[in-house]
């Protein structure tokens, strides 16, 4: 016979795998929202399968087998953060960016905090912006990398 305790726990174990799931169905409705913003934010070169990757490794970094397993690899590229060319982009595309960066100061995907280092472990290829020549380029996620330190 099983005694009220053991029925308790059980109880309680199956409450939270409830509660797991629909946190899980709870937030699936918020992470498209934010892919659907940061794709507009950030332009076409961004499709919407590598924004959804990258916003559910801004969530959390826990996320990145789940990511690693949804990535599709592009034949001769590697993974990684690419800078586009600032002079090869189109006068409404190049204003549209200055806005933005006059705005936000940063680019979307520096906004979201992802190092580069976790997006080439994830297996993702992406483009992040040229920015313009008269703006410094410390806003670039590319060029946040840590320096070795001296140890003198």
């Amino acid at each position: 016979m099983s005694s009220g305790k053991e029925g308790a726990e059980g109880s309680r174990s199956r409450e939270r795998a409830v509660s797991l799931t629909t946190v899980r169905w709870l937030l699936a409705p918020r992470w498209q929202w934010r892919t659907r913003r940061l794709r507009a934010a950030h332009g076409p070169t961004l499709s919407y399968e590598v924004a959804w990757c990258l916003i559910a490794l801004a969530d959390d970094v826990a996320n990145l087998p789940y990511v690693r397993r949804r990535t599709h690899p592009v034949p001769c590229v590697p993974p990684g953060v690419m800078v586009d060319v600032w002079a090869q982009l189109d006068p409404a595309e190049q204003e549209r960016r200055r806005a933005w960066l006059t705005c936000h100061s940063r680019t979307p995907l520096h906004l979201l905090g992802l190092p580069e280092e976790l997006i080439e472990l994830a297996g993702l290829h992406v483009t992040e912006w040229a920015l313009p020549p008269d703006v410094p380029s410390i806003s670039l996620v590319v060029q946040q990398r840590s320096w070795p330190r001296r140890t003198d």
